[in-house]
């Protein structure tokens, strides 16, 4: 097997393979000077590269939504560890149903997701324990009433990017960074990780009222409103830019 041989079966099965290995070879150009685009485009195409805008943007929604089950399931333990709240057995149903919901979220079943984040909901607002955990469910579930085809989400940046979202302050500063970076070079490949991060922390806005009834200045409530709604509606508008650009290319 030719070097162009294995780059080329990097792509789908319902890519044009043997077109591309053709025209490859009629170059004549050494194998190393195409690798870089050649596997920078297997990724993109193994990541929906090919799906319409309407796709990218639904396949943004439910990682949002495997992003926000796994915060709002995260998002408790840090009470619990250092003895805010008390372990219950709605927690621990609480748990189980967001758990369920993400694993159903990464195997593409958006109607059973759907049941069980509104039942995580459910008994999350039964419980009161968490107003960031409730926040998250709701918004997960809004997001999965979005119909449309089975988009299993099997990227881990999402998970790991909820879990550093639910206990940012606990976390090193260089593994945050790390994540940072890692979202951004990811960006470079699919831009739907970001902009699901973006609709994930539109979350924000439902907690951020108590902020708010906090605040007792003008200044106060401007760098609430620029954390909470500013860098969402940023990180929105960069991630469907990229998708009008790529799609249109």
């Amino acid at each position: 097997m030719t070097p162009y041989e294995a780059m080329v079966r990097l792509y789908p099965s319902d890519h044009p393979r043997d077109e591309m290995l053709g025209v490859l070879e009629e170059t004549g150009r050494r194998w190393h000077r195409e690798a870089p685009s050649l596997l920078l485009g297997a990724l993109r195409a193994r990541s929906g590269g090919g799906h319409p805008a309407r796709l990218r943007w639904l396949y943004a929604t439910r990682a949002a939504a495997l992003m926000l089950l796994v915060a709002g399931a995260t998002a408790p333990i840090l009470d619990l560890r250092y003895g805010v709240i008390l372990l219950n057995n709605l927690m621990i149903a609480t748990w189980i149903c967001a758990g369920l919901a993400a694993a159903a979220v990464m195997l593409g079943t958006r109607v059973p997701a759907l049941g069980l984040s509104l039942s995580a909901l459910l008994l999350a607002g039964t419980d009161q324990t968490s107003t960031a955990a409730i926040a998250a469910y709701t918004l997960a579930a809004v997001l999965l009433l979005l119909p449309g085809p089975p988009l299993p989400v099997r990227n881990p940046l999402p998970i790991l990017l909820a879990i550093a979202w639910a206990v940012d302050y606990t976390m090193p500063p260089w593994s945050q960074s790390a994540l940072m970076i890692a979202l951004l070079l990811w960006t470079l490949i699919d831009e739907r990780i970001l902009l699901a991060t973006g609709l994930a922390l539109s979350a924000g806005l439902i907690t951020a009222t108590e902020e708010v009834a906090a605040a007792t200045d003008p200044r106060g409530l401007m760098i609430v409103a620029a954390w909470r709604l500013g860098i969402p509606l940023a990180l929105i508008a960069v991630g469907a830019t990229l998708i009008h650009h790529r799609v249109k290319a």
